[in-house]
């Protein structure tokens, strides 16, 4: 999804050390986290380009997992590897102006698999019920509907990650083109998470669009792909 080949040496020394008994799992499950999270910021949403340094990163701390004999160097090594990682994450402004623009809509399909993978991960983050959703069978509705006959939105507002939400076949078929008073009973009372911009309003306009699609940058950076 990130078309990122940097980390493979990393990723492949990893687990390598996890199958040889060098790692135990939740170090793994860890560092991995955070080559996700660092690339879902770096990569997916900014797109920020590299030198070659983030290649030459990822190949000396594979080589440096390599060698190192015991548990405690091992560790240092993912340490030291969450820090230069950290390090380059790009600040919440340049992230919030790039995430707020991701799309999505039926003539707007180059970030469709983002926006699933976006969607699915701030739901799974903040839903505490622990229901377990198939996502891959969820489709992505808008909230503002792009097929009205008088459209309340322009097309690229209409499709902006603000005005979108995933929707399983049974409620997706529940809210149809209904008005938005009705949609938002229907998403209350179903198993998708449901944030507080939704909740706390009574009518779906551009402000109320945009207002979301800034409350999900923020909750993407400060919690759900926060180091």
């Amino acid at each position: 999804l990130f078309r990122v080949k940097q980390d493979l040496p990393m990723i492949v020394s990893i687990m390598r050390a996890y199958k040889l008994k060098r790692l135990k799992l939740k170090s793994v499950e860890d560092i991995l986290s955070a080559i996700e999270n660092f690339h879902f910021m770096f990569t997916a949403v900014t797109s920020q380009r590299s030198s070659g340094g983030i290649s030459f990163m990822y190949a000396l701390s594979a080589r440096e997992l390599e060698k190192a004999i015991t548990l405690e160097s091992r560790l240092q090594v993912l340490k030291e590897l969450k820090k230069k990682l950290k390090a380059k994450i790009p600040p919440y402004q340049e992230f919030e102006s790039n995430f707020v623009n991701i799309q999505y809509s039926s003539k707007i399909t180059k970030q469709k698999k983002l926006v699933q993978y976006i969607l699915s991960k701030i739901d799974r983050y903040n839903r505490k019920n622990g229901t377990v959703l198939d996502y891959e069978e969820m489709t992505i509705e808008h909230l503002a509907p792009e097929n009205a006959v008088m459209p309340s939105s322009p097309p690229d507002k209409l499709a902006q990650i603000g005005n979108l939400i995933l929707a399983d076949k049974a409620l997706n078929n529940k809210l149809g083109n209904k008005n938005f008073d009705k949609k938002k009973k229907l998403l209350e009372n179903s198993s998708i998470w449901v944030d507080e911009i939704i909740k706390k309003s009574d009518k779906w306009e551009n402000k109320n669009i945009e207002k979301r699609s800034r409350y999900l940058s923020k909750d993407a950076y400060n919690k759900v792909w926060k180091y």
